[in-house]
């Protein structure tokens, strides 16, 4: 029981590490807001909360409209050649 809370009065004593080097921005490097949505899941009723950047937001609206501009092309084009 001693060395237990000798253990835990050192640990407590120590300073907190330092975050890594890359966590941080740099001069050159401004940080993004983060923000956070209420987003509907489809054919459910309970809503999820999201938290990205802005910059990641546009990227997955971006994703979302090509995939959806992928699907309308090949939609009239045959999976398999039919040969008579």
């Amino acid at each position: 029981m001693p060395s237990l809370i000798l253990a835990l009065a050192l640990i407590a004593g120590e300073p907190p590490a330092a975050p890594p080097p890359g966590d941080q921005p740099t001069s050159g490097m401004r940080r993004e807001k983060v923000v956070c949505r209420v987003e509907t899941l489809p054919g459910s009723r309970f809503t999820k909360r999201t938290c990205l950047t802005l910059t990641d937001f546009r990227r997955r609206e971006e994703e979302s409209r090509n995939g959806v501009a992928e699907m309308q092309r090949n939609l009239n084009v045959p999976l398999v050649e039919k040969r008579w």
